[in-house]
């Protein structure tokens, strides 16, 4: 069942509009779910509409959700722009709104418990609302999200589904993506070519011509102090006497609550409840009466193992007053009328000392190192502010300064590998923007720990002098000459193929093998080929020409022997995904219009600033963001 569901949920959650199109513009839901009272920061207007900084977090939070199953962490998100998109989407489903509430577009609660019915059909509640749970909704906000979606979608449907695009078109763009093309080709080698060993002269012009490679970007000295959560926590230890207290104290956390098996029959109406509780009464077998009244088969009446507290309050209280193989009378719900039966009894117990002994030291070391890491970097800053030097407020908390030589704003050496145990961003930024001879300002990095940094001094960019550099301007310019000789060979032998030389004779001078290409279509890729060499071999007018690209040892040549157009015979299949795609996009420039149309008449502003320092708050620990692990 829960298998079903999710297939459900998916369906609500995607409403297969127009593919990612319609859910770039239409999936988000925009109510706040937050309460009235509650602090909220305004990161955006949309008309008299505001999006808060709480609303756009749910959607980011849902969105990182998705995108940790690819695993992609929180940092990676916020680097990619994950963030910024959200917030674009958010304002976007905001002035879609603003249209459809001014052509009256509303949808009445029956409206949505039909539109949920229709998705999900006869699932128990707990099911939905663990499902829901599991997406990051609770069922208010589920429905108030579909109170919002559905007169986005329908003000969308009603705008795009007069759109179509002309046979010809679709016949034109059929035949050019499956056009199919073969060609023969060999490589034009650099490995054989005879290079003259470059003079001094050939080398000094080279290393002043191309001097953004031998230049060695700016390094700093500095010395910094880095207050880190993971090795504060390291340090920390706690007894076996600490954590039983610990563990008595917090005993209810590790209790798992008395659980029931069991199944359920789900009718709409008085009815038929009473009708399959008068069988059950008579003694009839439950799946029997639950496939006969309801149509449910075992799995649909297989409602799980639950507690207490899984289930609403309106049917927790009838469920657990029953027995063992007991059935209950009828009980409403909003989903309809259910008859429950507890096939089981899951006792309540206790989880042991030592089953939870090394979770319970990582929680409190986790607490405890957020704590101590606040702690230590106020006094470090304190010390700063007294007047004292970074090593002496570095003792007095207990900590070593650390000096690095030369550091570049990669985070490199002045021998290009990656220096070790730096702090997290904005680390290498802050050395960079800090000036010589003073200390930063003490700085929270993305893993919830503190630096301050001293830049001890400064090596400017500079061009790296021809003597430390030779072998290097060798290798390139040798490098550069195997191309040239290679670009010309190839450039000489094409031209030799286009005026009548069989390909297999021009590879054969070149002591070079011939393979075939093909058939291909444009979009193909060939192990081996370049890509370009295909698109080129797609801009030949006619069999018999040839052309050439760069492959990474020199070049390769290629002879168009075979062009192979679509017939009138579209495949179906393709035409349909084609008419798709160029429906898709011309709804695309639809929606782009309309929104333009709709800001036009109202105002539209977004606040990225203020948006940026509620995440930069909210995504570190102290503040209730991430914690960190040991």
């Amino acid at each position: 069942m829960l298998q079903e569901m999710r297939r459900g949920i998916a369906k609500v959650l995607t409403f297969g509009l127009f593919g990612i199109l319609i859910l770039s513009f239409a999936l988000w839901g925009t109510t706040d779910f937050f309460g009235s009272g509650a602090l909220q920061t305004i990161v955006a207007e949309v008309g008299d509409n505001e999006v808060t900084a709480k609303e756009v977090q749910r959607h980011y939070e849902r969105e990182l959700n998705v995108l940790r199953q690819r695993g992609i962490t929180r940092e990676q998100a916020r680097n990619l722009g994950v963030l910024e998109s959200v917030l674009t989407r958010t304002v976007t489903a905001k002035v879609y709104d603003q249209a459809s509430s001014s052509l009256g577009l509303t949808v009445s609660n029956e409206q949505i418990v039909t539109d949920i019915r229709s998705q999900f059909g006869q699932v128990g509640s707990v099911q939905f609302d663990e499902l829901l749970r599991q997406s990051g909704y609770t069922r208010n906000e589920f429905a108030n999200m579909r109170r919002a979606e559905i007169p986005r979608i329908q003000l969308l449907e009603s705008i795009s589904s007069g759109v179509n695009s002309s046979k010809k078109i679709i016949s034109n763009l059929y035949r050019w993506r499956t056009e199919e093309r073969s060609a023969k080709a060999f490589n034009v080698s650099t490995s054989n070519s005879k290079i003259p060993t470059p003079n001094e002269a050939e080398l000094a012009r080279y290393h002043r011509e191309n001097k953004t490679q031998f230049t060695a970007p700016e390094y700093r000295a500095i010395t910094f102090v880095h207050v880190d959560p993971v090795s504060v926590g390291k340090t920390i230890k706690f007894t076996d006497t600490e954590l039983k207290q610990v563990y008595e104290d917090r005993l209810s956390e590790f209790i798992e609550p008395e659980k029931r098996a069991l199944m359920q029959i789900l009718v709409e109406n008085q009815e038929a409840a009473d009708k399959a509780y008068d069988l059950l009464k008579k003694g009839r077998d439950f799946l029997n009466v639950a496939k006969r009244i309801a149509n449910q088969n075992a799995k649909a009446t297989n409602f799980g193992v639950v507690a207490h507290n899984d289930l609403p309050a309106n049917l927790a209280d009838k469920v657990f007053a029953l027995e063992k193989n007991k059935f209950s009378k009828p009980i409403d719900d909003a989903f309809g009328k259910r008859i429950f039966m507890v096939t089981d009894v899951v006792a309540e117990k206790a989880k042991s000392f030592e089953s939870v002994k090394e979770a319970l030291a990582l929680d409190l070391r986790r607490d405890q190192a957020v704590e101590d890491v606040v702690r230590l970097a106020n006094k470090l800053e304190d010390e700063l502010g007294k007047g004292s030097s970074m090593e002496s407020a570095a003792n007095a908390i207990g900590m070593l300064p650390t000096k690095i030589v030369a550091i570049d704003l990669r985070g490199r050496d002045p021998s290009d590998k990656p220096i070790k145990d730096l702090p997290g961003e904005p680390f290498t930024k802050t050395v960079f923007n800090t000036p010589v001879g003073q200390d930063s300002f003490l700085t929270e990095t993305s893993s919830g720990g503190f630096f301050v940094v001293r830049i001890d001094s400064i090596t400017k960019s500079t061009l790296r002098p021809l003597v430390a550099v030779k072998q290097q301007v060798r290798d390139a310019w040798i490098s550069l000459k195997r191309q040239e000789i290679a670009r010309a060979k190839a450039t000489k032998l094409t031209k030799q193929i286009d005026q009548g030389t069989d390909i297999r004779s021009v590879a054969k001078k070149s002591l070079a093998k011939v393979i075939s290409i093909g058939p291909i279509t444009r979009s193909a890729q060939v192990k081996n080929v370049p890509p370009a060499l295909i698109s080129k071999i797609f801009s030949l007018e006619s069999k018999g020409k040839a052309t050439f690209s760069a492959t990474k040892n020199g070049y390769m040549v290629a002879v168009l022997n075979e062009i192979k157009v679509a017939d009138g015979q579209s495949n179906k299949q393709q035409s349909d995904t084609i008419q798709n795609t160029v429906k898709s996009r011309m709804i695309s420039d639809i929606l782009a219009q309309l929104q333009q149309a709709i800001r036009a008449k109202i105002k539209v502003s977004v606040d990225q600033n203020t948006l940026k320092e509620f995440f930069d708050r909210s995504d570190n620990p102290g503040y209730g963001g991430n914690a960190p692990r040991y």
